[in-house]
């Protein structure tokens, strides 16, 4: 297989690498996909991400281009063109199925030694997570046990891990199963083929791990013009725990083939931020970055379009009445901004929204829906109003049922079903209610919601999470204005605040804890707080250096 150099597009946080289309000043995936297009069908270019939502943003991006909607194409069409690497390589292969719960549940009964890890979860079950992490490496099993961290994959041990594993491989090829290194191996594999494709992009490509990175060599095969790409930032390499190679990218990075260095995303307080954590790192490789911070523009909707946005920095001693707390609750309250708290763990996790329900504030996690649903604080809004007679949607009565419990709510004999379809699309009373037996008489008496709420289904510390909620005039129109996430878990997304949690802190990789700072605080697009023990401590790393 010949190999093919890649093409390194680098640029630090929010400098448009994913959608700048400005192929002279701004030159992001979007527009190097445009120039491509002037050459090669679409069919024959393969744009590549790490996760569905990135690929998803991108594949909605390209297909909004004029050319693209003149040419009829759509996201069927381009289904495996612009994707995940993993569903690309799947595509390719025999048809299979991906390996479930229920496929683990069957091994259990197979073998009980599968269930020693009660996870839900078969990508985080602690067996199939070690096969994950060291093929991930290119490690042999044996070679990784002894490097790897062995609490994380308890109560499994190597020889007990050597003895399942090759029941898992014959349960997938018995079932035509396969999991997602599987997808990557079986595409590695000598007998399949080079694809027959003119261009290669890959996003995000610091994320790639040693079998991915052989995957997308392959990929890369037969080319046209050396128009393989590869488009991201060294300094947010923050997987190499999983296999990625950090010291690849820096090099790569130091001598670009094209660097993006207008920011599109940071303020000047966080650009400076961010510079001075991750210098160390551009002395090391010799791979200083021009990036600038980020000017007004119209989506802004503030400020002069054109002048820098400036950005403030605070610090936090805690989350329970420091300093600049004032500070960052009276800018929750009075603005439509979001706001991102970020960490290391699960510490920060639970830190955060012990702060959120304390203070009534609705937030999400990154990857999650609301902590509670707008329906839900919807019900106890308006139940009170609705004893007293005044209509409800048939959507809103529809939610009501949904939390009652047996208080209010008719029980239903055995085969009825209340059907809301059956229902006309119109307001109804508490009263039309109770007589079409959806409510028990008594329904009016109980004043507040959390009185017939099922009990099984709510906490006390959740109603009164609802209570502070409403009490502050909660605003059913406003969108979550706050996340939170682990850091591993926010990069790539954007805020207009962030808050980066210092005070977990671990003896580890020094650059590995500068990467990890970097990407969090380059989250934001305005201001930043750093909760931290002291306002000197751990000044740029969140953890200590290893000795």
């Amino acid at each position: 297989m010949k190999k093919i150099e890649p093409r390194f597009i680098a640029g630090p946080p929010g400098t448009g690498k994913t959608h700048g289309e400005d192929i002279k000043e701004n030159w992001g995936i979007v527009g190097l996909y445009k120039e491509l297009l002037l050459k090669y069908h679409p069919d024959k270019i393969i744009l590549l991400s790490h996760t569905n939502v990135a690929a998803d943003q991108i594949k909605d991006a390209i297909l909004a281009l004029p050319i693209m909607k003149e040419r009829g194409f759509t996201k069927k069409s381009m289904k495996y063109k612009i994707c995940t690497i993993h569903s690309y390589c799947k595509n390719r292969l025999l048809k299979k199925e991906k390996f479930e719960y229920e496929d683990h549940k069957n091994l259990i009964i197979q073998n009980r030694l599968f269930g020693r890890d009660s996870s839900g979860d078969v990508d985080k079950h602690a067996l199939y997570k070690f096969r994950s992490d060291a093929k991930g490496r290119g490690m042999t099993y044996d070679e990784y046990w002894r490097v790897c961290d062995k609490f994380s994959y308890r109560p499994y041990r190597i020889e007990l891990i050597k003895e399942l594993l090759p029941i898992y491989k014959k349960y997938k090829k018995d079932n035509n199963k396969c999991d997602y290194t599987d997808m990557i191996e079986d595409f590695n594999h000598p007998d399949v083929r080079e694809p027959d494709i003119d261009a290669v992009i890959i996003d995000e490509c610091q994320d790639s791990n040693v079998p991915q990175t052989k995957a997308i060599e392959k990929m890369a095969t037969n080319v046209k013009e050396g128009h393989y790409y590869l488009v991201g930032d060294a300094d947010q390499t923050l997987f190499e725990y999983a296999g990625s190679d950090a010291d690849k990218y820096h090099k790569l990075a130091a001598h670009p083939y094209k660097e993006l260095k207008e920011g599109l995303r940071c303020s000047e307080a966080i650009n400076k931020k961010c510079k001075e954590i991750i210098m160390p790192i551009w002395n090391h490789y010799g791979s200083h970055r021009t990036w600038t911070p980020a000017k007004y523009t119209e989506k802004h909707n503030m400020g002069h379009i054109g002048e820098i946005i400036k950005g403030n920095s605070y610090y936090l001693s805690n989350l329970e009445g420091s300093g600049h707390l004032d500070i960052l609750l009276d800018k929750i309250k009075n603005t439509n901004q979001t706001f991102l708290f970020t960490y290391r763990g699960t510490p920060g996790d639970i830190r955060c929204r012990k702060f959120f329900d304390s203070h009534g504030l609705e937030y999400a996690h990154v990857k999650n829906s609301a902590h509670v649903s707008k329906k839900e604080l919807r019900a106890h809004h308006l139940w009170p109003n609705f004893i007293r007679g005044i209509p409800m949607s048939r959507t809103q009565v529809k939610h009501f049922c949904e939390y009652a419990g047996s208080k209010v709510k008719v029980r239903l004999k055995k085969g009825e079903v209340l059907n809301f379809e059956e229902w006309v699309n119109k307001d109804y009373t508490i009263d039309e209610l109770i007589q079409k037996k959806v409510f028990k008489e008594d329904a009016k008496q109980y004043r507040d919601f959390d009185l017939v709420r099922i009990p099984s289904k709510i906490t006390k510390e959740k109603l009164l999470y609802i209570k502070k909620v409403l009490a502050k005039g909660f605003d059913f129109d406003k969108k979550i204005q706050i996340k939170y996430g682990n850091i591993h878990e926010v990069k790539g997304l954007t805020f207009d605040n962030v808050i980066v949690d210092h005070t977990l802190t671990r003896r580890e990789d020094w650059f590995t804890q500068l990467r990890l700072t970097y990407t969090a605080y380059s989250r934001g697009v305005f201001d930043y707080w750093t909760l931290a023990k002291s306002p000197g401590k751990y000044k740029t790393t969140l953890g200590r250096r290893s000795i």
